[in-house]
């Protein structure tokens, strides 16, 4: 058995941890809205993570906070490239500015959690979201979306770039 601090349980029990922390957060702030409304949506997106040249898909879900402000569990694979394949769990906040109807940006700032599967031996790192987002309401249920980020991984930055679609509950 491995001790509770060597670094293979130890990315176990961060990796359960943030899963546990995100999923309260959202049954949290879904528990206190009324019947009428669910603020939440769920989305899909393709990503592209420029300073390792690998392509990948997010899943999101997205919570309302109010009329500005939105809480967004996000999880990334990043493809096998060069013998390197990523896994990003991300809990950020947005602060939603609408410009006219149907359409919104949105800065955004975030903690991150990276594990990178080697042919060797993997790694796993916390690090920091800082980016902007635009949406576009193409009907009441769907909107399309588009975001840039830069990731802050140890003493690393890593840019990214991602369109996808969201449902709206």
């Amino acid at each position: 058995m491995l001790h509770p601090l060597h670094p293979i349980a130890f990315s176990k029990i961060m990796r359960k941890l943030l899963f546990i922390i995100m999923l309260a957060s959202v049954l949290a702030l879904n528990a206190k809205e009324t019947k009428t409304s669910l603020p939440l949506a769920f989305g899909v997106s393709y990503n592209h993570a420029f300073k390792n040249n690998q392509h990948g898909w997010a899943a999101k879900l997205q919570a309302d906070l109010g009329h500005r402000f939105r809480l967004e569990p996000e999880m990334m694979y990043f493809a096998v490239h060069d013998g390197v394949s990523t896994l990003d769990l991300n809990l950020n906040l947005h602060y939603r500015m609408r410009l006219f109807d149907g359409f919104a940006i949105y800065p955004f700032i975030g903690v991150n959690y990276s594990h990178w599967g080697y042919d060797g031996p993997n790694a796993s790192r916390w690090g920091a979201n800082l980016g902007c987002g635009a949406e576009y309401r193409i009907s009441h249920r769907l909107s399309l979306f588009t975001e840039a980020r830069l990731q802050f991984v140890s003493h690393e930055t890593q840019p990214l770039l991602g369109a996808g679609l969201k449902y709206h509950f």
